[in-house]
């Protein structure tokens, strides 16, 4: 089976240092460049899904629609009840404090901070003994520092991407005319059945690849059929993997709190590839700090 160097375990590796193997599921391996490589070690890989794990199980890697210009009044349906659903208000940014659990060895939560800003800026911040590794992605831009100062940057499309979703439902402007919203129906997810709707966007700034079509980022949205709540979102991300190949990106979004009478989420989980990689539970949450662009930048 190919091994895999995403940028999510150089990550890992910056933010929670050196590990071993997480249980019977992957054994990662630091190399000389500071990579982490990933071995699974058990399940059967489902070329559909994408999935080596067995987490997200239902969830398919998301799939552009070519030359297909519309959006579906059950995708538009879907997205208003969301937002009903969470009592939108104002949202310009979001910070919040908690605690980042990686799925290792030694699965130790640590300190970690979130910024959110419109629906394109993340920073991930996570506190260590000998100093702080910090994600932060705005547009097209994407790096990770470990607590060294050593620094890469992300693949454009990875940070295109986002680290969520929900930021660019609360956008009032979303979805913009050159937005596409596909209604895919109900599908079950883990023995869940869940509302998948698909969206596709445009680059900031509209650039064209290399067949001169315009260049766009797929997201999968799966919201709760009852309570209208986002549950997950999903995104094909090649990462550091030097091959076209895609790898399924998985956010899962739980523990809704009431902020500034809005709902949002305070408790996230991802997967790659139906592998677990950490949780963040976030106990502090304030809206509308008024952050600045530059904190979303090395």
């Amino acid at each position: 089976m190919r091994t895999r160097t995403p940028w999510f375990f150089c990550f890992q590796h910056f933010a929670f240092g050196r590990f071993g193997r997480t249980a019977p599921t992957l054994a990662l391996v630091l190399s000389a460049a500071l990579y982490l490589t990933i071995t699974p070690s058990y399940g059967q890989q489902n070329p559909f899904t994408q999935i080596l794990g067995n987490t997200d199980q239902g969830i398919v890697l998301p799939q552009s629609v070519p030359l297909v210009s519309r959006q579906d009044a059950g995708a538009l349906a879907e997205i208003q009840a969301y937002r009903s659903a969470i009592s939108l208000g104002s949202w310009v940014d979001m910070q919040a404090v908690g605690s980042l659990t990686p799925n290792t060895s030694d699965p130790s939560a640590v300190p970690a901070t979130r910024w959110i800003r419109g629906q394109r800026g993340y920073r991930l911040d996570i506190q260590k003994p000998k100093g702080t590794s910090s994600l932060r992605m705005d547009g097209t831009y994407g790096a990770l520092q470990h607590q060294d100062g050593h620094m890469r940057a992300m693949n454009a499309r990875d940070a295109v991407a986002g680290l969520l979703a929900f930021p660019m439902l609360m956008d009032p402007n979303f979805p913009a005319a050159s937005a596409m919203l596909i209604d895919q129906g109900t599908v079950t997810v883990d023995g869940v059945a869940l509302h998948r709707i698909t969206v596709e966007r445009p680059w900031p700034g509209n650039p064209v690849g290399v067949t001169s079509n315009p260049l766009t980022t797929v997201t999968d949205l799966y919201f709760n059929l009852q309570t209208h709540l986002l549950v997950k979102s999903a995104n094909g991300v090649v990462g550091l993997n030097p091959s076209s190949e895609q790898l399924l990106q998985v956010i899962t979004y739980g523990d809704y709190q009431a902020v500034n009478g809005m709902q949002v989420p305070a408790e996230y989980r991802e997967t790659l590839n139906g592998q677990v990689l950490w949780t963040l539970q976030l106990n502090q949450i304030h809206l509308n700090q008024g952050l600045p662009e530059s904190n979303f930048h090395f």
